[in-house]
């Protein structure tokens, strides 16, 4: 499946080339994405689409990780605590929480990684309540470097299969359905995270923005290493024509179909 995102941040930064949330929400629609992750606020916003609906995932948490510097004071909190009947009033198929791990000595690394873990099991309980399907974002960080190895004040990604894969156990031993997460930094590793996920369905992040030829056969990389989806935000919300880009992401991912 394709499965493309919207976050709020990236709307902001994207702003001079999608003039609103409904016009984006329109071009992955008119371009059969198979699901749409939004935040509840945005799902609101999505009765007066017409035509076929992609599935919506709909994102239960908050937080501040993300940015040019770390946080002080580190959080991931869920929205509301029922959040998941919220997403089901929507008309959503799934929700999607993170589950974070900042480096040992970051300000409130283990309390951040605690609190994740209480927001997947109690979304766990609500899910299996209502029916409705868990996804679980397993994102591993360390210190961000420059070009000297001087150790900068922000996150980056760490994407080593030493720390990812017992993050990705984690969360499928807490009752994901789905794991979405970035590919190891090794091609070759990824069948020994998706050991780990088995039966689950694993769905990789398309990663930052780049060109689009090197894209679209990073796409091709991924369903060839495995991958069950992809997941695209900026490489589709920051695109000069939304619609084609994503019609191409969908022929990576089914074979030209």
């Amino acid at each position: 499946h394709l499965y493309a995102r919207t976050r709020a941040r990236a709307c902001v930064r994207a702003l001079s080339r999608v003039h609103s949330f409904a016009h984006m929400n329109s071009c992955i629609t008119c371009a059969h994405a198979r699901m749409h992750q939004v935040t509840i606020g945005q799902a609101r916003l999505l009765h007066k689409t017409t035509g076929k609906m992609p599935a919506l995932v709909i994102r239960t948490d908050v937080a501040n990780i993300y940015g040019s510097q770390a946080p002080p004071l580190p959080f991931c909190d869920l929205q509301h605590p029922d959040i998941v009947l919220q997403a089901l009033q929507m008309d959503a198929c799934g929700v999607i929480c993170n589950l974070f791990k900042l480096p040992d000595d970051a300000e409130g690394a283990v309390d951040v990684h605690r609190k994740c873990v209480q927001n997947v099991t109690h979304l766990r309980s609500e899910c299996s309540k209502y029916g409705v399907v868990l996804l679980v974002e397993p994102l591993a960080f360390k210190w961000a470097t420059d070009g000297n190895g001087k150790r900068l004040p922000k996150f980056t990604m760490d994407n080593s299969l030493a720390v990812t894969r017992p993050l990705v156990r984690l969360a499928c031993e807490l009752g994901a359905d789905v794991i979405k997460c970035d590919l190891p930094d090794q091609l070759q590793e990824f069948s020994k995270l998706k050991h780990v996920c088995a039966p689950r369905p694993v769905l990789l992040r398309g990663g930052e923005k780049g060109e689009e030829a090197s894209v679209l056969q990073y796409a091709k990389d991924l369903i060839g290493a495995g991958a069950s989806g992809l997941v695209y935000g900026r490489n589709i919300i920051h695109h000069d024509d939304p619609c084609r880009i994503t019609r191409e992401f969908m022929k990576c991912v089914h074979g030209g179909v």
